[in-house]
């Protein structure tokens, strides 16, 4: 059996962050890589998130667990020694996945959580205005240079990583909107919905730290209601890490409801 950096990483995953292994005739019996976001905005206490993906056959697991693992240890020192969350998504009835994680030493605390707005029950409810001195504006996407620009805010506070293509095609779709709160020339958050006529989804609502808890993400997620409302798009849905808990706060405070439990994030803190 062998392990090795492939010629190409696994998943999205940089080739250094990647494994492939191979039994002795040459066969591939598992692969796994590590993808890493900067998180300091959405989550200081713990800004590295280390996202673990790996398949493998039995015999070869404990091999590419412990490569992986060895990797993100290394990717932690790279980084400055910061707190890290090092994490395998799991889904809820894959028990095997579940049992061979946690007897490696993850913990199953953390999820992806599922919330839904029921849109237009918040139709004549009062209105979340943005903070005195502060405007709602509608975010200028026409050039391939501000929808980069757009998704680099995003991806700061814990967005996934997604081309300007991606952008494109959702501003095509039959609901789109993607708006930012400005003191002056100060800028303070931001919001992206997209979705269809039955559903929208709330892909990313963020906030500067310092004009947190002065009701910037109410305001926004409420200008976008208003604009469902007056479609007639009947729900919103929005996910947010368990470990998260301001992001959940605010979904509940807003209106949203919890629904489920998408998939456990098995893991440990580093």
């Amino acid at each position: 059996m062998r392990i090795y950096h492939p010629a190409r990483g696994v998943g999205g995953a940089l080739r250094e962050n990647s494994f492939v292994v191979i039994d002795d005739a040459g066969v591939e019996i598992g692969q796994g890589g590590l993808r890493l976001r900067v998180l300091k905005k959405m989550l200081p206490e713990r800004p590295l998130d280390i996202e673990m993906e790996m398949n493998a056959h039995p015999v070869a697991g404990d091999t590419l667990f412990g490569a992986l693992c060895a990797r993100a240890e290394a990717i932690c020192e790279e980084q400055g020694g910061a707190p890290a969350r090092l994490y395998t998504r799991c889904a809820i009835d894959d028990t095997a996945r579940h049992e061979y994680f946690t007897r490696m030493g993850f913990d199953d605390y953390d999820g992806d959580e599922l919330f839904v707005l029921n849109v237009q029950a918040m139709a004549g409810r009062r209105r979340n205005y943005p903070p005195v001195g502060t405007a709602i504006i509608d975010v200028e996407l026409r050039s391939r240079i501000q929808r980069e620009e757009f998704l680099v805010r995003l991806k700061s506070f814990g967005c996934v990583e997604h081309a300007s293509e991606w952008l494109e095609e959702r501003m095509r779709g039959p609901v789109f909107a993607a708006k930012a709160v400005y003191c002056g020339s100060d800028y303070c958050g931001e919001i992206l919905v997209y979705g269809e006529p039955n559903e929208a989804v709330l892909e990313m609502v963020c906030v500067e730290p310092k004009w947190r808890g002065k009701g910037v993400a109410h305001a926004l997620i409420d200008d976008v209601t208003q604009q469902l409302i007056a479609k007639g798009v009947p729900y919103m849905r929005a996910n947010a890490v368990r470990r998260n808990q301001n992001a959940m706060r605010m979904f509940r405070n807003c209106g949203f409801e919890w629904v489920r439990t998408d998939c456990y994030l098995l893991g440990r803190d580093m």
